[in-house]
Order: C-alpha cells, then sequence, then structure tokens
C-alpha cells in the first residue's frame, strides 16, 4: 500500500459526517487524490456511520444549543489531537478554534473553510443596537486567528474584503457541484406523480427566513391559474415551526398543491430536481448572508437543466445567474412577484427550455467541481511542498 501524501482531518462543529461539502466533495477529493482524511463530527444516529472511500469516522454525540457548540471546542480538541494529522480543516469559527490550539499543542497545519460571513451571522444573536459592535470584534477575533493559520480558504470572492493586509494564503472554492450527466434514473412512481405535472422544487434548509411563507401565497396565487400546479420542497424545516407551516398549508387547503418531503438521500436529490420544471430560491432580505450567499442548490438546479428563479439582491446569485441567462431574479419578498415568475417559466417552455440549457452550459463549461477541486487539490500541496 503506497503511502499517503499526508493526513488530514476534518474538524466538525456543525457538519454531520455525509456533509454535503465536508464528506461529498472535500473528503472524497482528498481520498481519490491520495491523502489520509478523517473526520471528527456530530452525529444523531445511533449505528456508527460508514464510509465508502476509507474516510475514518470519529463522531460525538450532536447537540443543538450555543452552549453545546462552545464544549464541542474543547470535545474537538481532546480528539483531534490523539489522531496523527498533517492539516486540520476547520468549516466553522468554533472548529477553527480547536485546530489552532491543537496546532499550538502538537503542531500540523491549520486550514479555515469559510462559509459564511461570520461576523455577521455573530451579530444576528445579539440585539440589534450591538450588531455593528459585535461584527466589528468578531473580525477583530477572525483577523488575529489568521496569523495563526495558514490557509484560509473562500466558497465566494465577495469574502475577500474581510482579509485585506493579511497575509495568510488564500484561495476561493465556490460551491458548486460534480460534473456529471443529466439525471435519468428516475423511479416511475416519482415520474408519474410530477414529471407531467407543472411542478417547481425547493431543496435544502427552509423557513421563515428562506421565504416559506411568501412561497404559500406564491402558491395560493399559482393554483388560482394553474389548479394542478405542485410545489416539491426537499429539506429539514428549520426557521420557525414546521407544525405552523403545515396548519398554514392546511387552512389554505393547498395539501395537494405542496409537498413538504423532508430529508432524502443526497444521491436521491437530482431525481426531484429532474421531475420538476423551475428551481427556486427564496432567500430573504436582511441578512448578509443571504446578501451574499452562494447555495449549493443553485448548482443543482443548472446542473439538471431546468430554470432557475432566485432573489435579486443577492449579489453572488443573480450574477451568476444574469452572466449565465439561465433563470428569472425577482423580487422575493413579494409572492405575486415569484408567482408571476412561475406562471410565465409554465407557460413559455420555450423560453423555460432555453434558461434551463444555459444553466448546463455554464455548468459544463465553469460551475463545476472538477474544476473547483484542482484549485483545492493545488492549495493542499502547497501546504505540504
Amino acid at each position: 500500500m503506497s503511502k499517503p501524501k499526508a493526513r488530514i482531518t476534518l474538524l466538525n462543529v456543525l457538519h454531520e459526517p455525509y456533509d454535503k461539502r465536508m464528506y461529498h466533495k472535500l473528503a472524497r477529493s482528498f481520498v481519490t487524490n491520495g491523502y489520509e482524511v478523517s473526520s471528527i463530527c456530530p452525529y444523531s444516529g445511533t449505528e456508527l456511520p460508514e464510509s465508502d472511500i476509507g474516510v475514518q469516522f470519529i463522531v460525538f454525540p450532536y447537540k443543538k444549543g450555543w452552549w453545546n457548540r462552545i464544549k464541542s471546542v474543547y470535545t474537538l480538541f481532546k480528539l483531534g489531537k490523539k489522531i496523527p494529522t498533517d492539516i486540520y480543516i476547520a468549516p466553522e469559527p468554533e472548529s477553527w478554534v480547536s485546530a489552532i490550539m491543537i496546532k499550538l499543542f502538537k503542531g500540523g497545519k491549520v486550514v479555515f473553510d469559510m462559509h459564511e460571513h461570520n461576523p455577521n451571522k455573530m451579530a444576528q444573536f445579539f440585539p440589534k443596537f450591538l450588531h455593528k459592535s459585535v461584527e466589528y470584534l468578531t473580525l477583530k477575533v477572525m483577523r488575529l486567528f489568521a496569523r495563526y493559520t495558514d490557509m484560509i480558504i473562500l466558497t465566494r470572492e465577495s469574502f475577500e474584503p474581510l482579509w485585506k493586509g493579511i497575509k495568510t494564503p488564500r484561495i476561493t472554492i465556490l460551491n458548486t457541484n460534480h460534473l456529471q450527466p443529466i439525471c435519468s434514473d428516475i423511479p416511475l412512481s416519482l415520474a408519474e406523480k410530477y414529471a407531467n405535472a407543472p411542478t417547481v422544487i425547493h431543496q435544502g434548509v427552509f423557513g421563515t427566513i428562506r421565504g416559506s411563507y411568501q412561497l404559500l401565497d406564491a402558491v395560493e396565487k399559482v393554483v388560482k391559474e394553474i389548479p394542478d400546479f405542485r410545489c416539491i420542497v426537499l429539506g429539514e424545516y428549520v426557521y420557525g415551526s414546521e407544525e405552523e407551516y403545515r396548519q398554514a398549508i392546511r387552512d389554505k387547503k393547498l395539501e395537494e398543491n405542496i409537498h413538504l418531503l423532508g430529508v432524502v438521500p443526497f444521491e436521491e436529490v437530482p431525481k426531484y430536481i429532474r421531475v420538476s420544471k423551475i428551481g427556486l430560491i427564496l432567500f430573504q432580505p436582511g441578512f448578509l448572508n443571504h446578501t451574499l450567499a452562494m447555495p449549493h442548490k443553485l448548482f443543482d438546479y443548472m446542473r439538471e437543466e431546468i430554470p432557475v428563479i432566485v432573489p435579486d439582491f443577492s449579489v453572488e446569485v443573480s450574477k451568476i445567474v444574469r452572466e449565465s441567462d439561465c433563470g428569472l431574479c425577482v423580487d422575493v419578498t413579494k409572492p405575486e412577484a415569484i408567482a408571476d415568475a412561475i406562471i410565465f417559466l409554465l407557460r413559455n417552455p420555450e423560453e423555460a427550455t432555453r434558461l434551463g440549457k444555459n444553466g448546463r452550459k455554464a455548468v459544463e463549461i465553469r460551475y463545476n467541481w472538477q474544476r473547483e477541486e484542482q484549485v483545492l487539490l493545488d492549495g493542499i500541496s502547497s501546504l505540504i511542498s
């Protein structure tokens, strides 16, 4: 057996074993290119997770709440320092602290994988009048941490100004997906239920700040024009009460039109997208992370050749959609704007097809993981050479 290029440990506070980015992208890319990978992560299951590619999982109980997130810093430190490792990769501020602690204790290189605008995210946990102060202090602390960090991975270009003047090497790796053929393996039951109906899809974490009630009102308007309209919702309802939302659906008598299907396995998602006519992203304004969002689902939709409806205020998302000419940018705070866009695309299938094909072409040329993977591998290689 050949010696691995290096040993990499992923330190996760929030990302569970089969996380879309940490496992299906980073871990898989590392293993298939000769690295030995361990992943320390929270886990809510009963049976220990297994990896089909040889990733070693070390798990600890998943518990919600800020206090548990803080405690997990020590948990990751305690578990991480026991594993022979050359490079520690941390995708959250808490796991970043753990990685730096391990580095100071026993050595190794630290990489921070920045998914969100963390200063703004941190400020949301405090009263509004403290937001600017919390953002300022959080950024100061992050810039201090950067001096003990060997590389920072940015998931979007708009994060770069936060690090102006910091010498720590940085690379930008977009949250794209693996380039693969358009999904054709669709179960008959799924095809019969959705493929020949006017169906749209929203996939990923959902709730009030992700436009759940704007979607509800939009569906009510669409159904008046297109009675057999259906909307698939895949993913966990996180922001707000799912039961209250289900009751709101019942109150509007839209149970046959909005299908909350919950979380489905990672490899099943393309099948649901492919039987849909339109992909939705409905981030609501008021959060910098939504303004600067770069969600997986955008590239999921584009890869499966369906047009998208996205927020016009989301800088990165709207730029990609406009440049690729693959969908419509609308005011997602207004249900009527969402409804009008859906009705337009459903009633103009030739235009919808054109936009969908443009999205697929953009994925084939630019927005695919194979391209981003090479940037990642070159960056990691520079740390061990």
